[in-house]
């Protein structure tokens, strides 16, 4: 009786090609960048800096002198909304 003896070992199997990893996604801008989402935001931010320059222009219409945090506020709305 002959006994099965240790098999010789084969060529070994070609190891397999790793994938290259996928390109990543392109960013999507925070918002979307719908146009509905771009004008709300802009009014909004001439709708602010329109309250912020009636404030003081009130107060000055009934004739109390302006302070310096009035005319910063009235320049920081007028250098706001180009």
């Amino acid at each position: 009786i002959m006994e099965p003896g240790p098999e010789a070992p084969g060529p070994a199997p070609a190891p397999r090609p790793t994938p290259a990893p996928a390109a990543p996604a392109p960013a999507k801008p925070l918002f979307g960048g719908c146009w509905s989402c771009r004008l709300l935001s802009g009014a909004g931010l001439l709708l602010a800096a329109l309250w912020i320059y009636q404030g003081p222009r009130r107060s000055m219409k009934r004739g109390v002198p302006p302070s310096m945090a009035a005319v910063a506020q009235i320049t920081f709305a007028i250098s706001e909304g180009r």
